[in-house]
């Protein structure tokens, strides 16, 4: 069995992907369901950079969800999200 590894938070942000301007704008919590999540909305969120944290496009979730303005979303909305990252 290999030993574990401790991570500090830049150093797991940087492996998982992270220091990016998704974790500027999706700040928000979300649930796992397997096939997909349901993200919600957290202050400051912007659409563009939830897409980039789950790996999907704008487009994607607007369809998904039925967004008619993009760039118009409010904390506490719940949006589902086939991700492909997980992050």
């Amino acid at each position: 069995m290999a030993d574990e590894v401790k991570l500090n938070d830049s150093e797991l942000n940087e492996v998982a992907g992270g220091a990016g301007e998704w974790q500027k704008y999706a700040k928000g919590s979300f649930v796992n369901y397997g096939n997909y999540i349901v993200y919600t909305v957290a202050a400051g969120d912007i659409l563009s950079g939830i897409a980039v944290r789950f790996g999907v496009t704008v487009a994607e979730i607007s369809l998904w969800n039925n967004i008619k303005n993009p760039d118009l979303i409010y904390a506490g909305q719940k949006f589902t999200i086939y991700a492909r990252i997980i992050r």
